[in-house]
């Protein structure tokens, strides 16, 4: 069961979405997750799942925020899955957590560490029903959001001008256009959002992708153009590298 939760409007510039998820025990894996360009911070209030890393099954932490994904997770639930996650705007996570975007590794990042608050080590076994841990973290979410940076309205135009066109990104255009060079427009996009700006454009395309494929009423050479990649093979390559799949495959998307 899958299920979107409220996000208060005081924390709407920072939050994209929070949401939660409850899962039967599985044997095998579950279909890869493909990136979205947002960090999320992940609590698990049942048995957290494995997670294949380079060949190897390891545990998840109960707590973390997961840095910028570039390319398809694999997760397996052995054991049955209750998820509290709150997905951060690409622009917002280092503005709010207050730490640079190169730290977003694609990998689990410890909050305590992250925030250099102690108390939040407790939380982690406090809570395991939803409703309590929901307005917990809405708790901790209000209190960075009271003190965090602003946005760099650099990477905040450059985001929301990818977001809305990824197939047409240029980087050396995008750069013209917000009168900057592309060096500097790359390092406050990563600094900001920890993925290089064109990076990101291909994984929006992706996702923009992956949105026209679950509609089914186009053909797969239909759905690469509208999607603006140059054929279909260019999409496919594409979506293996990113999301792990081929088109007509399961993938769990934004």
């Amino acid at each position: 069961m899958f299920a979107i939760l409220h996000t208060p409007h005081d924390l709407a510039p920072w939050v994209r979405c929070i949401w939660t998820m409850r899962g039967e025990a599985s044997v095998a894996a579950e279909v890869p997750i493909a990136p979205d360009g947002c960090c999320e911070w992940i609590v698990h209030l049942g048995d957290p799942p494995r997670v294949l890393r380079d060949g190897t099954w390891t545990r998840q932490p109960r707590m973390f925020v997961f840095g910028q994904l570039q390319g398809p997770l694999v997760l397996h639930n052995d054991r049955p899955a209750h998820v509290l996650a709150v997905r951060l705007h690409a622009h917002a996570a280092t503005a709010l957590l207050g730490t640079a975007g190169r730290a977003l590794l694609p990998t689990e990042l410890s909050v305590p560490d992250l925030l250099r608050a102690a108390p939040t080590r407790r939380w982690i076994g406090e809570f395991s029903a939803l409703q309590p841990a929901y307005r917990h973290m809405l708790a901790l979410l209000r209190g960075l959001a009271s003190r965090a940076r602003p946005f760099d309205p650099l990477a905040l135009a450059a985001t929301a001008a990818i977001d809305r066109a990824p197939a047409d990104a240029r980087i050396d255009v995008l750069s013209r256009q917000l009168a900057v060079s592309p060096r500097t427009l790359e390092r406050r996009f990563v600094d900001a959002v920890g993925l290089a700006p064109k990076r990101y454009a291909r994984i929006r395309r992706m996702q923009a992708c992956l949105d026209v494929l679950a509609t089914a009423r186009h053909s797969l050479a239909q759905a690469a153009a509208l999607a603006g990649f140059a054929d279909q093979a260019h999409m496919t390559r594409e979506l293996v590298e990113l999301a792990g799949c081929r088109p007509g495959e399961r993938v769990v998307g934004a």
